[in-house]
């Protein structure tokens, strides 16, 4: 079955909310998942509150109450829905740092700023499902990341006008950001080779027909 136009040059949301989860996070854990070293030795039963089933457990089945540790976001989204843990927000993520962020946007038309590239993603995900976790209102920060994206939308659509048929450099655009513009990007550079050929072709079909006319004269 093949894929519908929409998805052919693009990831889904599901698909790009599936790779930003696997990112790790920092958390601090309300539950004890580290085997007691002293019970271990003496091969008695491990004195463990509860013991975590993942492919990696190395941080998950070592955890101790109330001491950061890191863990995919997907993770720590379930754990923090069953009340388990507490998600320490990226530094990024106040409304201190991103105000910073929109000045650099302002003063910088040709640049973007330094976000990671799962900026958009993490911050919707944390607003919708850990709001308590932040120091700073829910709803300012989402104001923020709103001004940020706005800004940053606008930039993109200057920098097209510097796209050709094989080239277009935007620097420290998020995933999300990237796959909102490839369909189009795709579509106007695949135009602009088009015509781009053409106009190789004809020009050198001009040429041919000079260098005959040359020859018979």
């Amino acid at each position: 079955m093949s894929l519908p136009d929409c998805l052919r040059h693009t990831f889904s949301p599901e698909e790009i909310q599936f790779i930003v989860e696997n990112e790790l996070i920092k958390i601090f854990p309300r539950i004890t998942t580290r085997q007691n070293i002293r019970s271990r030795n003496a091969g008695q039963r491990p004195n463990v509150k509860c013991q975590l089933i993942t492919t990696n457990d190395h941080n998950v089945n070592n955890m101790v109450a109330m001491q950061s540790t890191e863990v995919a976001l997907w993770l720590a989204l379930l754990l923090k829905q069953q009340k388990k843990c507490s998600i320490v927000a990226p530094q990024w993520l106040t409304i201190k740092e991103l105000e910073s962020l929109i000045q650099f946007e302002k003063a910088n038309s040709d640049r973007f700023s330094a976000m990671p590239w799962n900026w958009l993603v993490v911050a919707q995900l944390l607003f919708k499902r850990a709001p308590d976790d932040f120091h700073d209102p829910v709803h300012a920060l989402r104001g923020k990341i709103q001004d940020l994206r706005e800004i940053r939308q606008v930039k993109v659509l200057k920098g097209l006008r510097h796209l050709n048929e094989s080239h277009l450099q935007l620097d420290n655009l998020s995933l999300l950001e990237i796959n909102e513009l490839r369909p189009s990007i795709i579509g106007i550079m695949d135009k602009l080779r088009q015509i781009h050929s053409a106009a190789h072709a004809s020009g050198n079909s001009n040429t041919d027909d000079q260098q005959a006319e040359i020859a018979d004269y």
